[in-house]
């Protein structure tokens, strides 16, 4: 312990250093090796975002890819002459372009649900009701579809208090992800079982 203590401010600035050279050689020579490094210097906070997020077809491997690609555009953009730390850059970049593949996703799915056919536009083509239940029963894409449609008004918040119902995530890690505290995280869960009994009460 007194050894750490004693030489943790040169560890420290060591990393920094070496930190800096990935992201030198990242930024100034495309170098693969180094950025792999660095996304495997920061997996830990990337695998959390994994468990904190939902995107529709993607599994790890389209996780860790995604990754790559936030991390190389941040070596691009960072500036740590004002004091600013390279982890925080990243992981406000790769929480925000998860959020906006997420958005983007949403937007499909309404877009898909606004070309629905409700059972008011049935009766008024002509349709028999009969001619309706003579259709395929609805497919597994079809019925993450309309899970998808069930939970696209949910917020960050609401959606990670829905996968604490589903035992996805625990308290602790929406804690921590989100930075939020305990009434705030009861508020998130009473707004998403309000959205969702209301969601639920018009299928």
């Amino acid at each position: 312990m007194y050894f750490y203590r004693k030489y943790a401010p040169y560890i420290l600035a060591m990393n920094i250093r070496i930190e800096h050279d990935l992201i030198t050689r990242v930024r100034d020579y495309n170098d693969s090796d180094a950025l792999q490094q660095l996304v495997r210097k920061y997996q830990p906070m990337v695998d959390r975002m994994f468990k904190m997020y939902w995107l529709n077809g993607y599994d790890r491997n389209d996780w860790y890819q995604e990754s790559y690609i936030v991390c190389y555009e941040t070596c691009q953009r960072f500036d740590g002459s004002h004091g600013s730390r390279f982890a925080n850059f990243f992981k406000m970049r790769f929480n925000n372009h998860i959020i906006s593949l997420i958005r983007a996703q949403r937007a499909v799915k309404r877009q898909a649900n606004n070309g629905a056919c409700s059972y008011e536009d049935l009766v008024a083509s002509g349709d028999s009701v009969l001619d309706f239940f003579k259709r395929p029963a609805p497919s597994v894409v079809d019925l993450v579809t309309h899970f998808e449609i069930l939970i696209e008004d949910l917020s960050d918040l609401e959606l990670a208090a829905f996968r604490i119902i589903l035992g996805d995530l625990t308290d602790e890690e929406v804690y921590q992800i989100h930075g939020c505290d305990e009434q705030q995280l009861m508020r998130a869960s009473s707004r998403c079982k309000a959205k969702l009994r209301k969601k639920l009460s018009k299928v």
